[in-house]
């Protein structure tokens, strides 16, 4: 569902009063792609210094390839922005843009009160730079549900229930008529293969495959790109050298639900490695949900075996469940709520690979 501020149609209807003695639609009247959103933003209240664009912290590939390519778009359009990530970014983002030749933002971990600030693909203060909460928010570009950094604190918010944050800044290229560059189009296309799993995840749309199809078509990566995704999926499971505490926070996102400091991590591992991997995640949990200051901690840990059907060598490993961990005081509950009487202390199951999206909501629908 895209979300748009009613003094933007109030802008729509603006454009059209000014053609009010031929018609808004008459064919002789050439209006600019995207009109009333560049009226939108001439109205913002830009200042004069840079506009920083974050993705959340501890960002992921989407994260970083849509304030990426949002602040790409921006400054196209005429205004100052650059893409800076709050925190380090993990080894897919670093394989990807590898891969692809694209530079990657630098470290910005916090920002002074005022600051102008474009959010992607997060909408909870728990997830933003530091020092957010007293800096100016201008634009949100994301795919989740409202979180605490309500919409209509915001003079835009654009979100859509899709796959990847990625496909909706690619919609705004096309909607406003700019024209996406080789660059611009392998920065796009990375954060959609990351977050949709090459369209494999349930959350993958048709405006996901609409964009992904557009831009694999003028990367001429028809050949590749099972390669590429599977690549990707190996290295955002690649955990050598690194301490359990850095494996959990790897993926991991902060919530503030029902007054309550949540976290939620997102992690994988082959299924016959899988008991040692959980005992070690259990382990580290007290420290992790000391150290952020949190209420309750869990963890999906999607359970990889080998593929059956060798005929793809591109898909050595499939999902096969998803293990949900817990610690914290009243975490049992909410746990077994959602999946179900837990195995064993601090663990429960679903046969279905459930991602987190679904779990955030289904704790917003317990604690609210």
């Amino acid at each position: 569902m895209k979300q748009v501020r009613l003094w933007v149609l109030a802008a729509i209807l603006t454009i059209c009063g000014s053609f009010a003695l031929t018609s808004c639609s008459s064919d002789d009247d050439v209006v600019e792609p995207g009109a009333a959103f560049r009226t939108m933003l001439k109205s913002l209240d830009w200042g004069t210094d840079t506009i920083f664009v974050y993705g959340h912290k501890t960002p992921d590939v989407d994260a970083v390839c849509s304030s990426l390519g949002y602040a790409r778009l921006m400054r196209t359009l005429g205004y100052n922005c650059k893409a800076k990530v709050s925190s380090e970014t993990n080894r897919e983002t670093a394989y990807i843009a590898d891969v692809f030749g694209f530079a990657l933002p630098e470290l910005k971990s916090s920002v002074m009160p005022q600051t102008r600030l474009i959010l992607t693909d997060h909408t909870d203060y728990a997830q933003c730079v530091d020092g957010a909460s007293e800096a100016i928010i201008l634009q949100k570009i994301d795919h989740h549900v409202e979180g605490d950094i309500v919409d209509s604190s915001i003079p835009y918010v654009r979100r859509e229930m899709i796959g990847s944050t990625c496909t909706i800044v690619y919609e705004m290229y096309r909607e406003l008529g700019v024209k996406i560059d080789d660059e611009t189009a392998k920065i796009l296309l990375a954060g959609l293969l990351s977050d949709t799993r090459n369209l494999t995840k349930p959350a993958t749309q048709h405006e996901d495959s609409v964009a992904w199809e557009a831009l694999v078509t003028q990367l001429h990566l028809e050949d590749k790109v099972a390669e590429i995704s599977h690549q990707m999926s190996q290295a955002s499971n690649n955990y050598f050298g690194m301490s359990d505490s850095e494996i959990f926070l790897s993926d991991y996102k902060g919530y503030n639900i029902g007054g309550k400091a949540i976290g939620i991590g997102s992690l994988g591992c082959m299924a016959s490695e899988m008991e040692d991997f959980i005992n070690r995640m259990l382990t580290v949990m007290p420290q992790v949900m000391n150290d952020k200051k949190l209420d309750m901690l869990f963890a999906k840990i999607d359970n990889k075996v080998p593929n059956p059907d060798t005929s793809n060598p591109d898909d050595l490993f499939v999902d096969d469940g998803t293990y949900f961990i817990y610690y914290g005081e009243g975490a049992q509950a909410i746990a077994e709520a959602i999946f179900g009487p837990s195995l064993s202390e601090g663990v429960t199951y679903s046969q279905e690979k459930i991602g987190r999206k679904v779990i955030v909501s289904k704790l917003t629908e317990i604690l609210q």
